[in-house]
């Protein structure tokens, strides 16, 4: 009787040993259950996030596309304008200098044409009578190097070099405007590539990071 009680009791303690330890089981189960839903919570939070932040990151990199695409139309409609100025007043400068040119022509025509005249008018006066040889020769000598010296102040009038400098000079300051804008413009649609190129790689990591 006594073994009989002996065994059941033994029997018990053994069945609530194994009970503890099921219900440590079932409290193990529970604390990693609570763990996975938290986890896929946050999962579940920090996807919405990135999704979030991708949608924001894609819209803006669409922005800076179409910025982009702006900066550049507009930078090829200033080009092809500066660049038409630049053909009208290189024209104008062509037109002017051959004007110029045909002018100087011109005077040096009208000079050479005096010059002749004038050696014709000397020859003529050669022929006076010997005792005005020497006096006619000195002043042929004279008449002869005046029109040299009218040909060469013609040739070199300050006003006509003036313009043809100035208008040099100014040909040269608008091409230098134009250089020194197309270098601004090529740094700021660099910076904005960059820019971009930041982006998508921000973008790219993020979405290696999702896939993970």
């Amino acid at each position: 009787m006594e073994a009989d009680i002996s065994d059941m009791r033994n029997e018990l303690h053994s069945r609530d040993e194994s009970l503890v330890q099921l219900e440590e089981l079932v409290s193990w189960k529970q604390q990693q259950k609570k763990s996975l839903i938290s986890k896929e919570q946050s999962h579940c939070s920090e996807q919405e996030r990135m999704k979030t932040e991708i949608s924001d990151l894609t819209e803006e990199l669409h922005q800076k596309e179409i910025t982009i695409a702006t900066i550049m139309e507009k930078a090829t409609l200033l080009e092809r304008q500066l660049k038409m100025e630049l053909e009208t007043k290189h024209k104008l400068l062509t037109k002017q200098q051959v004007y110029l040119c045909n002018k100087e022509h011109g005077n040096f025509t009208a000079s050479v044409h005096k010059m002749k005249h004038e050696n014709l008018r000397l020859q003529n006066s050669l022929v006076k009578p010997q005792n005005d040889t020497g006096t006619s020769i000195l002043s042929c000598m004279d008449l002869l190097v005046l029109p040299n010296h009218d040909f060469l102040f013609i040739a070199q009038s300050p006003p006509e070099m003036s313009f043809l400098a100035t208008a040099e000079k100014f040909l040269q300051e608008e091409e230098k405007h134009a250089r020194e804008f197309e270098e601004r413009l090529n740094s700021h649609l660099e910076e904005l590539q960059r820019y971009s190129e930041n982006t998508l790689k921000k973008y790219a990591r993020m979405q290696q990071s999702r896939r993970t």
